[in-house]
């Protein structure tokens, strides 16, 4: 593998310089999850074959080895992620990339080279002040992104507004709120961190610490059928990380429907 850059990148060639370290990868070792709307997805040229495309606009690509998946346009990609786990839960790959249809188009949704994502054999540290304020351990836990926390501060009118208390859900509950109530995991505002544009690889053992029941009740409480902006999915997205990398609170319970009538409602 080559030297990892010491900050992620919105340079493609950069992103894209080892891909073909997939050729020998099969989809049980290593699965890219694309949400797509109408993107060209030109940049997957080469690793094909580990491809899942949940197609959310026209049907017109053909793209030899990949699957795809037509499903309804709800306007969000962390519904891709809560959807493929659901469905894929028991024959998840051992890792598992949530990709976006369009790479590297926005300087704040920079990433690292694509095999980084993948490999879990070393740790890397993060010591960028002005990227992960010198938080560790993002490869021993599973997980891997580009981090953004809470002291680097709103970068967009989207993050003053989802955290401020003016930003409320269903039921008139916060981001902090949420979490608590929904979520189930508390949120730590001096410590918290978030995954830049949800591209994501985790590990098939650390999705499974929690049970698919679970990711059926976050897609329940999404309520993804109101529309694209619904403040129920931008908390969720924001506790995307969270929900990977720590335990649900002492005493949380939650209930859902079966699969099916979760997907379609």
């Amino acid at each position: 593998m080559s030297a990892m850059p010491m900050r992620p990148t919105t340079d493609l060639a950069t992103i894209l310089e080892n891909r073909s370290q997939f050729l020998e990868l099969t989809k049980a070792q290593a699965e890219f999850v694309v949400t797509r709307y109408q993107e060209d997805l030109t940049w997957t040229k080469g690793f094909e074959h580990l491809l899942t495309i949940y197609n959310k606009g026209l049907n017109d690509l053909d793209i030899s080895g990949a699957t795809f998946i037509s499903v309804p346009n709800f306007g969000a990609g962390l519904e891709t992620v809560l959807r493929h786990i659901i469905m894929r839960y028991d024959s998840l790959a051992d890792v598992t990339m949530f990709c976006q249809g369009q790479i590297a188009d926005r300087e704040d949704q920079p990433l690292y080279p694509l095999e980084w994502y993948f490999d879990f054999t070393t740790e890397f540290s993060h010591t960028d002040p002005q990227i992960h304020r010198d938080h560790d351990g993002v490869s021993k836990k599973g997980v891997k992104g580009v981090l953004t926390d809470s002291y680097d501060g709103p970068r967009s009118r989207f993050f003053s507004r989802v955290s401020g208390d003016s930003c409320k859900a269903v039921r008139d509950r916060t981001l902090r709120e949420f979490r608590e109530k929904v979520v189930g995991i508390p949120y730590k505002y001096l410590v918290e961190f978030w995954v830049r544009g949800d591209w994501i690889s985790v590990r098939r053992d650390v999705i499974r610490k929690k049970g698919r029941n679970y990711y059926m009740y976050l897609y329940e409480a999404c309520r993804f059928g109101r529309g694209i902006f619904v403040e129920e999915c931008w908390f969720l997205e924001r506790s995307l990380y969270s929900i990977f990398t720590h335990s649900l609170r002492a005493g949380f319970t939650y209930s859902c429907k079966d699969e099916k009538e979760v997907l379609l409602s």
